[in-house]
């Protein structure tokens, strides 16, 4: 259960600080993803998303052997973010549009960001208290 709890409080803390990040400073979060996102998929792009589809494995396994509410709810999140970076390995084109395209619209991006920080401290909080 140990892992749950510190996925949960790191992963939380991740969200939340990111999101925050994101809708005070958009300007440096624009520089960074013109960086992250070239007109070519980055080589990169490939081995982070198999890495994180280890750990992926890895967390269902644990989830697995402890089944609980709170290491579902882990386990929920993580599946989502991997649901999230698929597009950008088997769809670069399109991704790179929607996301070029979220940038674009400062209202749209802050209330992803915002969504995402309160997700992030609904992790956090549940990390830290249960």
């Amino acid at each position: 259960m140990a892992y749950f709890k510190w996925l949960s409080i790191v992963l939380g803390s991740w969200m939340l600080l990111g999101g925050l990040w994101v809708v005070f400073f958009t300007r440096a979060w624009k520089d960074l993803v013109l960086k992250m996102c070239p007109e070519k998929r980055p080589v990169w792009l490939l081995w982070v998303n198999l890495f994180f589809l280890g750990f992926l494995i890895w967390t269902w396994y644990w989830f697995l052997l402890n089944l609980s509410p709170y290491s579902f709810v882990a386990t929920f999140v993580v599946s989502l973010s991997l649901a999230k970076m698929i597009p950008a390995v088997f769809f670069y084109a399109k991704f790179r549009e929607i996301v070029l395209g979220l940038m674009n619209e400062p209202v749209a991006l802050r209330m992803v960001m915002l969504s995402s920080a309160a997700i992030g401290a609904a992790l956090l909080t549940m990390g830290l208290f249960f």
